[in-house]
């Protein structure tokens, strides 16, 4: 195939089709869309740091967190002090205990940096929030961490996700194990609704399971997968630019949580 040729099939790709989008204002904080799950069974941190003052901002400064449901709508905001230079960890299933009772078992978060640092401003450039989510089995003494994926919200509740014009195929980076159970968290950071298509596929190129369903802008939407019986491959169909989901894999009593 001639370079021409190649340029030219990937101009459909290309053209318009930002991972993310860049926020009206140019004074907006950003977040990823991070999964929370509080319950009797799980509980859920994310690892805070005071950005402003790793720029060498003087002063107190404040975050506002933002939580949805599992099917994307709004349920509670809360501004939450920082400790300078310090980390500080925030206990989701404790800030939620405010509430007489959750919406749904899981959701999503976000986190705004109230002071925007004036390096950030000088440059043109935007504040983000990316950092470690851990969760935590209640029968079990270790956490597992995972960081921010991309920049999916700004602070008026805009998604910035991009969207491609023709359906793309993600791939999902690891192997599905026989003797591991799944469950496979992909969030919708796009302005609209998706269409996405699940397949698994096992290496003699047999479709062990497919579903297609619709998932409305800040939704998260679960996956969960059981008693595979041989290695598979999850095949995941949208035009969501980049539709990497969270993965949590479970072997007994260890669970192990990250990016696939």
């Amino acid at each position: 195939m001639s370079n021409l040729l190649k340029k030219v099939k990937k101009i459909p790709w290309i053209l318009g089709q930002r991972l993310t989008k860049k926020p009206r204002s140019s004074q907006s904080a950003i977040s990823d869309l991070f999964i929370w799950r509080c319950n009797q069974d799980w509980d859920t941190y994310f690892e805070l740091l005071d950005l402003a003052s790793l720029f060498g901002e003087k002063g107190n400064h404040q975050v506002d967190i933002v939580f949805f449901d599992n099917n994307g709508d709004k349920f509670h905001q809360q501004i939450i002090e920082l400790n300078g230079l310090c980390r500080k960890v925030l206990d989701i299933s404790k800030l939620l205990s405010v509430l007489s009772q959750l919406p749904s078992e899981y959701g999503t978060f976000c986190i705004f940096h109230k002071t925007i640092p004036n390096s950030i401003l000088k440059f043109q450039s935007f504040i983000a929030e990316r950092g470690y989510a851990s969760y935590q089995q209640k029968n079990s003494p270790l956490r597992s961490y995972v960081h921010g994926n991309l920049d999916a919200i700004d602070d008026s509740l805009t998604p910035l996700s991009g969207s491609s014009f023709l359906k793309r195929t993600y791939n999902l980076q690891y192997l599905l194990e026989t003797n591991k159970d799944y469950e496979i968290f992909l969030i919708n950071a796009n302005l609209k609704s998706k269409k996405i298509n699940f397949t698994i596929v096992g290496f003699d190129n047999s479709i062990r399971m497919n579903e297609n369903i619709i998932i409305k802008s800040k939704q998260v939407f679960l996956l969960p997968i059981k008693n595979l019986s041989s290695p598979s491959r999850l095949i995941i169909e949208s035009k969501i630019v980049m539709a990497r989901p969270v993965i949590y894999s479970f072997q007994g009593n260890d669970v192990n949580v990250f990016h696939g």
